[in-house]
């Protein structure tokens, strides 16, 4: 079986074959460097075992994978991957040498060495399968941490996204108790790693990090982490597998509606579970069909509907009977009650993760524990009991007891629907009360520069959400080689300006066209230089020319929730008090029929 740069090589090299040398890749890359280059010289250098030309050279290690080469090419070829292999060539020419460590706000010389350290990740079972080239570009990407005794690493609750491996002394993952008491999970010796699910899912860290004694820890970026498992698939089965047990772990740990059993019961169950990740779209069971299996959701959103007999010549209508969301069990009462069908179907409606539980496993736990089925029949579980009562005509489709009478700026199918509920703090505007004066605009320009808000967006009776940063829960914006993108500890998504290059494709993996791409200001010209360029038409020219020129350089801009601010401007600026942010997971929990969205107002 041919390795990842093998295959990497082959493709490249037909399509080096196939370039018509335009050079329009190169027109379209925004990184500085690409003004020095052409296609020529990096088809040439495809054939080369090292890189000697500085121009190429800089270009490629300048290159982020932002992929804007790619729609640009006549010849639809991908163009990035070019890149990439030479970008590879010029990692793989770094010298052997000393690594840095970072403490705190300093760095030294750590005494290990590039080659050393890839050499030693290969004897960890997380690496094995992993060649050595492999690892030393992961390092390359990495940190180097020193921690001293009672240092924190990470902090439970919040957004780390690296994977960590301790090379040397002890840290604790713990968690915190009744009374924000400390409790001990798990010592984490030389060898272990973790973060992974922060990786993997986006998700903030399940516990607190914190140093035992001295030690040391390699931190690997999610860029870092992505690429490895893309050039070693052993390294992303290895993570894979442990994602899942780890993410039933700590189901177990807390078992929502699973709670009435014994702890026991509760682990032998999920023993033989499987963790799936489901597309957007993805249908579990139909209305048709009888479901085999009790699944747990553990992220996401899942939409139970049902098809309504049409009028006569009318298109059929998909009735949206409830929402399964984290927490939620379903599928568990027809095998409690043996029955044939649901007579409704369950689909993803976001990208989500569910815990599927066999039937035969659970058929297996009642005859283990007698009392099992007992006590699950009288634990509820509410929203499957009320889609299926709806669903089968055991209870009538009326106002308060499903979607349909609920208030559309509340009701859980339009945040659902709309990509609300996968946001945290949403701006909201109540157009009873607006006076179309545009302070919030104003106040979001003069606070950050460049307005990042639009009073355009999704109108829900009264009410509209306005295109502003949802800062999403799984942000498809998030992966950049740059970090010109990041989200803070705390979960805020931040544009990085310093970092930002242009390239736009945070903005265009945005679901919701909440980020835009803006002319880096220039400094103030004086009057008399303005004067000229006025009465210089040759000037003027230039200057239109400029402001549509790809090369312009631009810079993403996104709300950010006045991250470094006390209060949000858009907000604060409001004479009316028509502005407000909301939580739509809360608000969906709390949602009920009738509800304005006036209540949840901070």
């Amino acid at each position: 079986m041919l390795s990842a740069d093998q295959l990497l090589l082959a493709s490249v090299e037909r399509e080096v074959l196939a370039c018509i040398g335009c050079n329009d890749c190169l027109l379209a890359c925004p990184v500085v460097e690409s003004r020095h280059v052409t296609i020529a010289e990096l088809n040439g250098a495809v054939h080369l075992p090292t890189i000697t030309d500085a121009n190429v050279a800089r270009f490629v290690t300048a290159c982020t994978q932002c992929r804007q080469c790619v729609p640009a090419c006549p010849a639809d070829l991908n163009r990035a991957d070019m890149v990439l292999l030479n970008k590879l060539k010029v990692e793989d020419s770094v010298p052997d040498h000393e690594l840095t460590l970072q403490a705190r706000s300093t760095a030294f010389a750590s005494g290990i060495t590039l080659d050393g350290l890839s050499q030693t990740l290969t004897g960890l079972a997380l690496f094995q399968g992993a060649s050595a080239v492999a690892l030393r570009r992961f390092v390359l990407k990495s940190t180097l941490r020193l921690l001293v005794p009672g240092e924190q690493l990470c902090q439970e609750g919040e957004f780390h996204e690296r994977l960590c491996v301790v090379l040397s002394g002890t840290l604790e993952q713990q968690s915190a108790g009744p009374g924000g008491v400390a409790i001990q999970v798990l010592k984490l010796a030389q060898g272990s790693f973790f973060g992974e699910m922060g990786v993997l899912s986006d998700s903030a860290e399940p516990f607190t990090v914190v140093a035992q004694e001295v030690s040391i820890v390699l931190e690997a970026p999610k860029i870092a982490v992505m690429h490895l498992m893309e050039q070693a698939p052993s390294v992303r089965a290895s993570l894979d597998a442990l994602y899942e047990k780890r993410a039933l772990w700590s189901y177990s740990r807390n078992p929502g509606g699973l709670g009435v059993l014994p702890e026991a019961a509760v682990v032998e169950l999920l023993w033989s579970a499987r963790l799936e990740l489901l597309p957007t779209g993805t249908v579990l069971f139909n209305e048709q069909e009888a479901p085999r299996d009790l699944f747990l959701v553990r992220s996401g959103f899942l939409r139970a509907s049902q098809r309504e007999a049409p009028p006569a010549g009318a298109a059929p209508r998909e009735r949206v009977l409830t929402y399964f969301r984290e927490g939620n069990v379903f599928g568990i009462l027809p095998l409690l009650e043996r029955e044939p069908i649901m007579g409704y179907t369950v689909q993803a409606a976001s990208r989500s993760e569910v815990i599927r539980v066999p039937g035969e496993a659970l058929a297996a736990l009642f005859t283990r524990y007698p009392h099992a089925h007992a006590a699950l029949r009288q634990a509820g579980f509410e929203a499957e009991a009320l889609a299926r009562n709806v669903a089968v005509g055991l209870r009538p489709a009326q106002p308060g007891q499903d979607l349909a009478g609920t208030r559309r700026s509340l009701a859980p199918e339009m945040l659902v629907e709309e990509g609300l509920a996968k946001g945290r703090e949403i701006l909201v505007i109540d157009q009873e009360q607006c006076t179309a004066c545009s302070n919030c605009i104003d106040a979001c320009e003069r606070r950050h520069g460049n307005s990042r808000l639009q009073l355009r967006g999704i109108q829900a009776d009264n009410y509209m959400f306005p295109t502003a940063c949802r800062h999403c829960e799984d942000p498809a914006c998030l992966l950049c080689s740059v970090d010109g993108i990041v989200r803070l500890p705390s979960g805020e998504i931040k544009i990085v300006p310093e970092n930002c290059i242009g390239c736009g494709s945070c903005a265009q993996r945005c679901p919701y066209g909440n980020i835009s791409m803006h002319a880096v200001e220039k400094p103030e010209r004086g009057l008399w230089v303005s004067l000229l360029d006025f009465l210089a038409t040759g000037s003027l020219r230039e200057r239109a020319l400029e402001a549509v020129d790809p090369k312009a350089a631009r810079v993403a801009v996104k709300c950010d929730l006045c991250a470094e601010y006390s209060d949000y401007a858009c907000v604060t600026a409001c004479p009316v008090g028509a502005a407000f942010r909301i939580d739509p997971g809360k608000a969906l929990q709390s949602a009920a029929p009738r509800t304005s969205l006036a209540g949840h107002r901070p």
